[in-house]
């Protein structure tokens, strides 16, 4: 018996694609580009023109049409695969972890919360030295920023700094265990080719 399945793709990722599918077994069965453009107005300006500039052109006015196109472009991969293939049951699960692994997204630093923290703390020590090279005091609420400013954006840095690491580690992981899993469906494809 023969599964089936389609993939809509980047025409970029086309030979990845393939070589990815064929190592858990799939073999392309058709592959069709598609690719469509549509436009459609968003919008018009009409600019009249005055008596002087219509006798200077001859025309009224001019209209501008501002327009947006869509573009669709894929490429569709029909697949097919032997369901009493050898190994078919382990491909299978290599397959299905290989999708979980590779779903894990690259997390982002967290820059924005990093230079807030250093940018406000740097001003607020700035404004103490200046304070009391001036020899003002300051009032209250003044005292209040330059407590609860660090004491809220400090620890969120440094807790964002940890947990993004916590999330590197564990993408790492991820693309380090799909490659694993990749070459241990080569090494299961390659071998149940060479047996037949």
């Amino acid at each position: 018996m023969t599964e089936y399945k389609t993939e809509r793709v980047d025409p970029n990722y086309e030979d990845s694609t393939l070589e990815i599918n064929s190592v858990f077994g799939w073999q392309l069965i058709e592959s069709q580009e598609v690719y469509n453009e549509s436009t459609h107005v968003t919008g018009a300006t009409v600019k009249s023109y005055g008596a002087f500039m219509q006798g200077f052109t001859g025309r009224d006015g001019r209209v501008d049409v501002q327009t947006h196109t869509n573009v669709t472009n894929y490429i569709a991969m029909r697949f097919g695969r032997d369901t009493q293939m050898p190994g078919y049951g382990r491909l299978k699960e290599l397959e299905s972890e290989f999708y979980a692994c590779t779903s894990v997204a690259e997390p982002k630093k967290p820059n924005l919360i990093t230079a807030i923290a250093a940018i406000g703390t740097a001003l607020i020590i700035i404004s103490i030295i200046m304070a009391i090279a001036n020899g003002t005091a300051a009032e209250g609420w003044e005292i209040a920023v330059c407590v609860v400013f660090p004491v809220v954006f400090i620890p969120l840095a440094i807790f964002g700094r940890i947990n993004y690491k916590k999330k590197m580690s564990l993408y790492r992981s991820s693309i380090s265990r799909a490659g694993d899993i990749l070459e241990e469906a080569r090494e299961m494809t390659d071998g149940g080719s060479d047996s037949e």
